[in-house]
């Protein structure tokens, strides 16, 4: 009455065999991204954040071969406020990755592929920015290619931090300063704020609010 079904198990299993396989692959893989991704991120930060302060006009001062600041209570040893504009870092690069490194071997979880790490300060004319990027390739524990899965999964985080001087605070005032005159000087603008207030209540009015 009822057909042979001594293969209907084999058959499920060929079916749900490779499927449980993928699963059980995704969720190891997400058990390494999670932790890496976590763990480069607070590098990333932790560079970024160095680096600036480093750069910037405080108190405080890093120790490279420990990787901790200090806090120097001699104002005599402090240099001029305006310092910051002269000084430079002259290897942002490799810095940033001796902290990235430090900071991610901290973490518990194993290191799993290469990382490659890009520290970069930038001058935005009103402030200096420092941005670290960390990529770790992650190899895939199990072979997918054959379903066209890549054989590595890249992390990539980026981190920033803003460089805080007395010379970056003068040259933005400088700059807002030379802004005004350049508006008064070209369209003969004698109340900005005036305008700005008139111009919002057209606006207002042409809307209905």
């Amino acid at each position: 009455m009822f057909g042979n079904d001594k293969g209907q198990a084999f058959v499920e299993a060929a079916i749900l065999f490779p499927i449980m396989i993928m699963i059980f692959a995704a969720l190891v893989l997400l058990s390494i991204y999670l932790p890496t991704r976590g763990a480069l991120q607070r590098a990333t930060q932790n560079a970024a954040t160095t680096i600036a302060t480093i750069k910037s006009d405080t108190w405080l001062f890093f120790d490279e071969s420990t990787m901790t600041f200090y806090w120097e209570r001699n104002k005599d040893n402090l240099k001029n406020v305006y310092a910051a504009i002269f000084s430079d870092i002259t290897d942002v690069q490799s810095l940033g990755e001796e902290i990235v490194a430090s900071v991610e071997a901290r973490n518990l979880s194993a290191k799993a592929g290469t990382l490659t790490v890009e520290s970069v300060v930038i001058d935005r004319i009103l402030y200096k920015e420092v941005i670290v990027t960390a990529n770790r390739e992650i190899p895939i524990p199990v072979n997918l290619s054959f379903v066209g899965f890549p054989q590595t999964i890249p992390i990539i985080v980026t981190s920033s931090a803003s460089v805080q001087s007395g010379g970056e605070f003068v040259r933005t005032i400088d700059m807002a300063v030379d802004f005004g005159q350049f508006l008064l000087e070209k369209f003969g603008i004698t109340d900005i704020a005036g305008n700005i207030s008139s111009s919002g209540q057209r606006i207002r009015t042409l809307l209905g609010w």
